[in-house]
């Protein structure tokens, strides 16, 4: 019979603050920022202490380390942060390392004391909420985590749940096409198992209930993100989320639309939004790649899932290969054909000038894919390190320790993201509807996309940075409320556009550069400054990222800075600098 741990879940005072748990009306507009506890901050605000990917141990990061870098996260313009779970996790050195990640729980009723004490979460939430930012927690139901697998025991070193009965027999996951085996049967391998534990139970799920109601009630929590949820039955989700009573986002890691739609349907989850994250990479992850698979796959989101708007939009996670890991967007100018140009390179590259270029030219895709997460239907969740151009590829490679990177708010990545956000704000604060009015896809040529979800309208492109042309587009006056003469300005570069006799937009596609664009006296805080031109290319805007390289747009075998910038990386590339 499963114990009653309940009240060894410690209990806190309600935190004062300015803000309040969400649900999905408040959520909308929220723009969450994930971190990795133990990966974030140091307590000692170190930026030197070494922490090894590979070796996957505890590196020493803590809530107090997160809420001492709030002014790092708010100035992105994000105002939710997403923590580690908090609970207690096997301890030791296993065959897969340590639990630093927080996901192999030991005792739910006890708190993670490697990421701080009591005292430092409840303050890390108050800090939040003085702010007026809010909370997301991470929240394991499906299982524990064992170094045993089919001769598992348990024991009160599990809290709550120190009874066999408490766990689905052992069996490792075989056929994902059989979801009674994907609900009962364990994840996890010999070195780390993941007994599975039986929501089949009444006795689990009152326990499971009553947990995430105190949990919620007595952190002041304010959503909740739910790992592995398609690995339990999908009744068991509506009372689970109603004892909530927050805003959940779901992890249900399948491609397939119509198999993660009907867990928002009928199972009051919101799932991250992985049907369209497949396409998203594969549309910008080199480039001129086609868009139909993306453009079709809204269409079948929009069909199989209840609200589209309430999805989780996102370009990086814990569980994937960053973006960075595998973009390539290099030209196809070969430099031995150029030998004046190959000597130009390995000259600048003894000025350092070429890390630069090939980091301009790797970016614009990585833009594209980012602002697609953004500027779309859902809520945007941006995997901490995105902003420092961190590239780490599977786990455990992809959870770098963010204090090593300084914590820069100068570079282009960083910018990028404050200015999106601040014009999905914009956007959100001048239409009442935004946040529930479903986008608009179509292509505006083979390489760019046009995202109408008024008033943000958004070019994308994968063209790259490293194509050697530039072309004038239009957007239609069909796809915004835009009227002749208005000015818009372009969150990405911070220039503004005016709007033709016609309602239409011309507007200049250079070196693959996402647009997105809202009417200038809608801007809110967006773009301290920027320039006006009336259609075309737009000139530079230094403070929004761009790299200028004077000098080097002329007299190169005129191919222009596309071109060198696609020579450099082919350069690069074949070790010839």
């Amino acid at each position: 019979m499963l114990s009653s741990m309940l009240s060894a879940l410690p209990l806190l005072a309600i935190l004062a603050g300015s803000a309040s748990a969400l649900d999905a009306s408040s959520m909308r507009a929220r723009s969450v920022y994930q971190v990795v506890t133990d990966r974030f901050a140091l307590s000692n605000d170190s930026t030197t202490t070494a922490c090894s990917t590979s070796a996957r141990q505890y590196c020493g990061g803590t809530w107090k380390g997160i809420q001492s870098k709030l002014d790092y996260i708010q100035g992105m313009g994000f105002d939710t942060v997403w923590i580690s779970p908090v609970v207690s996790n096997i301890g030791g050195t296993t065959g897969e390392g340590q639990s630093y990640h927080g996901y192999w729980s030991l005792d739910v009723s006890q708190l993670n004391s490697n990421f701080g004490a009591e005292a430092d979460l409840k303050s890390l939430i108050s800090a939040l909420h003085s702010r007026g930012m809010y909370i997301m927690v991470d929240v394991v139901i499906n299982h524990v985590a064992a170094t045993s697998n089919s001769d598992f025991q348990t024991s009160s070193s599990y809290g709550p749940f120190s009874v066999q009965d408490d766990f689905h027999p052992f069996c490792w996951i075989t056929d994902y096409s059989n979801q009674t085996n994907v609900e009962q049967c364990w994840l996890g391998d010999t070195s780390v198992a993941l007994p599975d534990l039986n929501t089949e139970s009444t006795t689990v799920v009152n326990y499971w209930t009553n947990w995430i109601s105190q949990l919620v009630s007595n952190y002041t929590i304010d959503a909740i993100r739910i790992d592995t949820a398609k690995h339990i039955r999908a009744d068991f989700w509506p009372g689970f989320t109603a004892a909530a009573n927050v805003f959940n986002v779901a992890e249900i890691l399948d491609g397939d639309p119509a198999y993660v739609g009907p867990y928002q349907k009928n199972a009051t989850l919101n799932p991250f939004n992985y049907p369209a994250y497949y396409p998203i990479i594969r549309a910008f992850n080199q480039t001129g790649t086609s868009f139909t698979e993306l453009s079709t796959m809204v269409s079948s989101i929009k069909s199989d899932f209840s609200d589209p708007t309430l999805l989780g939009g996102f370009t990086n996670n814990a569980d994937n290969p960053r973006f960075e890991n595998y973009t390539s967007d290099s030209g196809n100018i070969c430099p031995r054909a150029h030998p004046r140009l190959a000597a130009r390179l390995r000259l600048a590259a003894r000025l350092r000038l070429v890390a630069r270029i090939l980091a301009h030219a790797r970016t614009q895709l990585i833009m594209n894919a980012h602002t697609y997460s953004i500027v779309t239907d859902g809520i945007p969740y941006v995997y901490y390190g995105s902003e420092a151009g961190f590239k780490g590829g599977n786990d455990p490679d992809n959870r770098e320790a963010l204090w090593l990177s300084g914590y820069n708010t100068s570079s282009t990545m960083y910018g990028f993201f404050k200015r999106l956000n601040a014009a999905r704000q914009a956007a959100g604060n001048s239409s009442s509807s935004f946040y529930t009015t479903q986008m608009n896809v179509s292509s505006l040529s083979t390489t760019e996309l046009l995202i109408s979800k008024p008033p943000l309208i958004s070019v994308l492109s994968n063209r790259g940075a490293s194509s050697s042309t530039s072309t004038n587009l239009t957007i239609p006056s069909s796809a915004s409320s835009w009227s002749s003469g208005t000015t818009v300005i372009d969150a990405v570069s911070c220039n503004t556009f005016a709007v033709g006799s016609d309602g239409s937009l011309s507007i200049g596609i250079t070196n693959g550069q996402p647009r997105v664009l809202i009417d200038n006296s809608k801007k809110g805080s967006l773009c301290s400054a920027s320039t006006t031109t009336t259609g075309g290319s737009s000139s530079s805007s230094k403070s929004a990222g761009t790299i200028t390289v004077e000098g080097w747009s002329k007299g190169w075998v005129g191919m222009g800075v596309a071109g060198v910038l696609g020579a450099a990386v082919m350069v690069f590339e074949l070790g010839m600098l």
